[in-house]
């Protein structure tokens, strides 16, 4: 990192965009719900970081740019789900995402990145982030040298009492004055606590060494990684007969699923396999071998030599050629059977994250594909893989995909007669507006359970306009509405679960 610079501008940036940020934080996402606040913290402090670098007279380049942007849409859908599980990956996801954007500043280019960062973004990106940060604060007094800093700081520190101290009067001569001083305070958190001032000094910390880095930060400083040997320790021959053995055992496989389309297992007489055990059976187990049989192709393609005769590669490439399309099939199979067991004993977050996981796969396949063809893994496939599971993730957040769940088992039940209540209302708020819509589609011991048990877990508590969550609101409103019964005596001991 370069040494600090004495540019008034700059650093007044650094430390406006910190203050204002962190206090922001402090105020909105202390000891609140997740909500809106989220998005609208990673939306400052991310602003701030470009405006920080934009003072500073550097280029703002794209992938910081796309990095921070991505991070600001993926805190705004904390406001979209209540789903615990999905709202820390989004916590995660987010804090990755500003930890790579730290450590890339300066690369102008996404060819020199690579996948393998990601591991030390935990640990490096709070390392730079903290040196800078008390660097940034050590350096204060000499940056401030300046008589024009000077006055800005005087200014500040003379006008903050005297504004306060005038409204403080002012409010009790005016009434529209009064009523609007009491907006505000409403609005704002109490902040006499002192943990809440301790979490603005560690934000500040944060953002400050952000802005810094972003500011002061020409080159990019990425962290030299070890790469892979360019000759590989398992011979030729060796691998050959790995692929080929793997090759064999996938292809029967396939081509007994495919016989199974003409006499499915469950149906022959005396297999012994039930449909239970056929559609539960093996999507997990495929899945996993989809992922291992991918890792030793990844493996021999990254520490293969690059100088082997075009005979020999070409031999190599058509053996992984049919380990993939192989890999695709079984895919292909392991999905079908989770949508025939999803028909038969319903629809749950589990079996749709795993899903999730084989589209990710699919295209990870298709990914080592291409590189394989171009005759080398280049550090362009990590990237690739990242933004694959990124994306798919980001359409996860953003989709209902509870309530879609309750809509494909209330559908299921209609004409099965069966619906699991004791799973849909373990469900979070995401599915509950869905649940209570549709409650009088059930069958009526269900349609009683899920009344009685919405009816024992209202009204929802309060919330500041802060903590805006979608799926809270519209649970609100549902609730509402439905204008169910009140909770019977006692009932509410039959119940552990609370919407809030």
């Amino acid at each position: 990192m370069h040494a600090p610079t004495t540019d008034t501008a700059s650093t007044a940036t650094i430390w406006i965009g910190a203050v204002l940020a962190s206090a922001l934080g402090a105020t909105i996402l202390f000891d609140a719900w997740p909500g809106i606040n989220w998005g609208i913290w990673v939306a400052a402090a991310s602003g701030a970081v470009v405006l920080a670098r934009v003072r500073s007279g550097k280029p703002v380049d794209s992938p910081v740019l796309i990095l921070l942007a991505w991070a600001t849409v993926l805190a705004f859908g904390l406001a979209g789900t209540d789903n615990g599980f999905i709202r820390f990956l989004i916590i995660i996801s987010d804090a990755m995402l500003l930890g790579l954007a730290v450590i890339v500043t300066g690369t102008s280019s996404w060819s020199s990145l690579s996948a393998k960062l990601l591991p030390a973004v935990p640990f490096l990106a709070p390392f730079k982030v903290g040196v800078a940060g008390a660097r940034e604060v050590a350096t204060a007094p000499r940056s401030m040298s300046s008589p024009r800093a000077r006055s800005v700081v005087r200014g500040l520190l003379l006008a903050l009492p005297i504004v306060i101290a005038l409204i403080a009067l002012l409010r009790n001569a005016d009434p529209v004055i009064a009523w609007t001083a009491d907006r505000i305070t409403d609005l704002l958190p109490d902040w006499s606590i002192s943990p809440r001032v301790l979490f603005f000094f560690f934000l500040l910390l944060l953002t400050l060494g952000a802005n810094s880095i972003s500011a002061r930060q020409r080159e990019p400083q990425i962290p030299a990684l070890p790469g892979f040997s360019s000759t590989s320790t398992i011979g030729l021959t060796e691998q050959r007969m790995v692929l080929v053995a793997v090759a064999v055992i996938l292809w029967i496989f396939v081509l007994l699923q495919v016989s199974y389309l003409f006499h499915s297992p469950p149906n022959a007489i005396g297999s012994g396999i039930t449909f239970a055990d056929y559609a539960r059976k093996g999507f997990a187990e495929l899945s996993i071998a989809v992922t291992v049989v991918g890792g030793v192709i990844l493996v021999f393609e990254a520490t293969r030599a690059r100088d082997m005769d075009a005979r020999t590669r070409t031999s190599l490439v058509r053996l992984e050629a049919a380990l993939l399309i192989a890999l695709e099939l079984i895919l292909l199979s392991a999905f079908r059977r989770l949508i025939l067991y999803e028909q038969a004993y319903g629809f749950t977050t589990a079996r749709l994250y795993a899903q999730a996981y084989m589209v990710v796969m699919g295209l990870a396949l298709i990914a080592l594909w291409l590189e394989i063809g171009k005759g080398l893994i280049s550090i362009a496939f990590g990237r690739r893989l990242s933004i694959i599971a990124l994306s798919v993730f980001t359409l996860l957040v953003f989709w209902n995909h509870e309530a879609w769940i309750v809509n494909r088992n209330i559908d299921r039940s209609r004409v099965s007669g069966k619906f699991d209540a004791d799973y849909v209302l373990r469900l979070s708020r995401d599915a509950a507006p869905t649940i209570i819509a549709r409650r009088r589609e059930l069958p009526s011991a269900q349609q009683a359970i899920v009344e009685e048990w919405f009816g024992c877990n209202a009204p929802l508590s309060h919330r500041r306009w802060f903590e805006w969550n979608r799926s809270v609101a519209a649970t609100r409103r549902a609730l509402s509405a439905a204008n169910l019964a009140p909770c019977k005596p006692g009932a509410r001991a039959n119940w552990h679960g609370r919407i809030d």
